[in-house]
């Protein structure tokens, strides 16, 4: 595969400590910029195949990045890495149409995997003539890891909690509606006004989020993978998997994980 283009737009309080840029030049062939008056110029100049914004303790102003890069450059996937990290900015992130979130720190291993993966997708947009679509748009983190419950979600909030523990379990909706102290229609109605999707649709991405995160680890089965993330038909979850990334898993486990991690 030919090397990867992105610009990396290092958005830190204090750039002059060391980042994850260096971490990426290996990999990928990066153009650095700290302003956004320099996105349009470097976009033009680099021609990359994805966007990346590097935060520690992001501000409004600084954030002000995701958006206008989703807005003028739709096809270009973004990805986010942020030190300082809260629910309520994750969920800010999807929204805004971010490819990948990751809070650091973030290993070499893992940044090495992250960007083949996305190098890989953003190509097979290309010649398929189709847009990377973020993945996924709607869920709290990129592996659900959720431990507070979300201030703007507070009928549901114990809900989503629950899910990111035992996300694997069999889940009845009667369950997740007593811990809300709703009834079951209550609470249908509840998670969809405050998260925008019914509540088996975000179950149904959750799983196939965790599921994305743990295929990106060496040595992951994909069998282990889907009944861990709650699937009891491996031929379901591979279907799920497919509508939801756009390719199969085992493509996307092969094209994910480069065959010598370094060091």
């Amino acid at each position: 595969m030919v090397t990867p283009r992105a610009v990396w737009m290092d958005f830190r309080c204090v750039p002059q400590q060391r980042g994850l840029c260096p971490d990426a030049k290996p990999h990928c062939d990066v153009l650095r910029i700290t302003r956004l008056d320099e996105i349009h110029g470097a976009v033009a100049e680099h021609r990359p195949r994805f966007f990346c914004i590097e935060y520690d303790y992001p501000d409004q102003g600084r954030l002000r990045a995701v958006p206008l890069v989703r807005r003028e450059f739709p096809a270009l996937p973004v990805l986010m890495f942020t030190e300082s990290h809260s629910e309520a900015l994750a969920v800010w992130a999807f929204r805004s149409r971010v490819w990948d979130y990751r809070v650091k720190p973030v290993t070499t291993g893992t940044l090495a995997r992250l960007i083949e993966g996305l190098a890989h997708a953003a190509e097979s947009a290309r010649y398929s003539g189709q847009q990377i679509d973020p993945f996924p748009p709607d869920l709290i983190a990129p592996a659900g890891h959720l431990r507070r419950p979300l201030i703007a979600a507070r009928q549901t909030a114990a809900a989503v909690a629950w899910i990111s523990e035992h996300y694997g379990e069999p889940v009845r909706i009667e369950k997740v509606a007593g811990l809300c102290h709703l009834s079951e229609s209550e609470f249908s109605r509840a998670f969809h006004r405050e998260h925008g999707l019914s509540f088996r649709r975000f179950l149904l991405q959750y799983r196939i989020a965790k599921a994305r995160d743990f295929l990106a680890e060496p040595e992951a089965s994909i069998s282990q993978v889907a009944y861990a993330v709650g699937f009891n038909d491996l031929s379901h979850f591979g279907r799920m998997f497919r509508r939801f990334v756009g390719i199969p898993a085992t493509q996307y486990q092969r094209h994910f994980q480069p065959r010598t991690l370094p060091s």
